[in-house]
């Protein structure tokens, strides 16, 4: 999929080339960095600002377009694109916040239509995963009704419903985990998946 070797041309823009040079590391470590990041925030914050989001694209695109070993400007717009759409509507709904939306659109201008496709649903299985361990924990310290509470419902007077609050930062106040530090998780084993690929 990404040129990181110098000695051999890429059989399709969507298949990673067989061996890896330390100097086109480039894409690997940035993604890397950029996705920390963005979880460290998200983390402490609950949210993930423009300005890390923003020149993420910007840069994801300039890489593909400019960069020697970059896999063309249609190859990041299209990660971008796809990216982009996968949450969308989630947000239209009140289901996410528009950082989200703009984490996985820039992450797909570096990784490209396919591979944003597999982090994302890789992002799916360990956010699954790890929300479910935080609520076990949190029903074992505190008791389900704490959990209940803190994470799954909301009163209401005529019962007890599924939080579906119109208000945002209620939403953000309930979610069990931050979205990035999923897709932060999913993206580096991608990323060590397809560092081993092309070693061998």
């Amino acid at each position: 999929m990404y040129s990181w070797a110098r000695d051999a041309r890429p059989h399709s823009v969507l298949l990673p080339k067989r061996r890896i040079m330390p100097t086109n590391l480039e894409l690997p470590i940035m993604v890397g960095l950029f996705t920390l990041v963005a979880a460290v925030i998200d983390f402490r914050l609950k949210r993930v600002p423009n300005y890390i989001t923003v020149p993420a694209a910007v840069l994801g695109l300039a890489f593909h377009s400019l960069a020697p070993h970059g896999q063309g400007v249609w190859f990041a717009l299209g990660g971008f694109g796809v990216g982009f759409a996968l949450l969308l509507l989630p947000w239209i709904i009140g289901g996410g916040g528009m950082g989200d939306v703009k984490l996985l659109a820039a992450l797909g201008a570096w990784l490209g239509p396919i591979m944003i496709l597999i982090a994302f649903a890789g992002s799916a299985f360990v956010a699954a995963c790890g929300a479910l361990g935080v609520i076990c924990y949190h029903t074992l310290q505190k008791g389900i009704g704490y959990t209940r509470r803190r994470y799954l419902v909301v009163e209401h007077a005529g019962g007890v419903s599924l939080d579906h609050s119109s208000s945002l930062a209620a939403a953000k106040k309930r979610r069990v985990l931050p979205f990035a530090v999923p897709v932060a998780v999913s993206t580096w084993l991608l990323l060590a998946w397809m560092l081993l690929q092309s070693m061998k």
